[in-house]
């Protein structure tokens, strides 16, 4: 049973003085060292318990500045030019905790087993989360108007094939796709290369398809 396995561990553990660790540990792959994640008080048991040759210490001081300045880089990557209100407030919150601690981060191996823990600061968790919030909500905001933008595209391209196959150039001497690629470049000179391409592609679908006779369906 899982309950008297767990006993019998807790008591061997006891009688042998040894620190039970709350967590078990993970191998990404055979050639990787295992891994444990601990809780704060788990992970001060275990060193003073195990008494590791080193311990790791990455102690991260917030730069206020730094963060505001990352978070407006990517919102800019995604159409925002102006801070969102509450991006603004947030960082005026925190502001005060600059040069304070952050993120603490330690590492030890017990038994060649990877032992970590973390912990953050209450407040740049706070403001954290809103910066979180404002990038996904940019996100989805770009997600939707680049849909939007590609159905735009795709409509006009839609129209210049229309306009393409019908130009009486398009089917005249001996014909091949670079020649009505460059007819295609000469009536729509701002298009993209590739938009190009494709205008070309569908006009010749849509050329082939009235010389098939075909009749679309009333």
């Amino acid at each position: 049973m899982a309950l008297d396995l767990a006993t019998a561990i807790r008591a061997a553990a006891e009688a042998a003085q040894a620190c039970v660790v709350d967590g078990f540990p993970e191998q990404a792959d055979r050639t990787s060292v295992p891994l444990v994640g601990l809780e704060q008080d788990d992970a001060a048991q275990l060193i003073s318990t195990a008494r590791p040759k080193a311990v790791y210490l990455v102690e991260v001081a917030f730069d206020p500045h730094e963060e505001i300045a990352d978070a407006t880089e990517t919102l800019a990557d995604l159409g925002v030019e102006k801070l969102p209100a509450s991006l603004t407030a947030a960082h005026r919150r925190v502001a005060g905790h600059a040069g304070e601690i952050r993120t603490t981060l330690t590492g030890f191996m017990v038994d060649g087993v990877l032992h970590t823990s973390s912990a953050s600061a209450a407040w740049h968790d706070a403001f954290y989360e809103v910066v979180d919030e404002v990038l996904e909500a940019a996100r989805e905001d770009a997600q939707v108007h680049g849909r939007t933008e590609a159905k735009v595209a795709n409509a006009e391209i839609a129209a210049k094939a229309a306009v393409l196959a019908a130009h009486p150039s398009f089917n005249f001497s001996r014909v091949s796709f670079e020649k009505r690629l460059t007819l295609a470049a000469a009536l729509f000179g701002d298009a993209e290369e590739d938009h190009l391409h494709e205008i070309t592609r569908r006009a010749e679908n849509l050329f082939w398809l009235e010389q098939s006779g075909f009749k679309a369906p009333a």
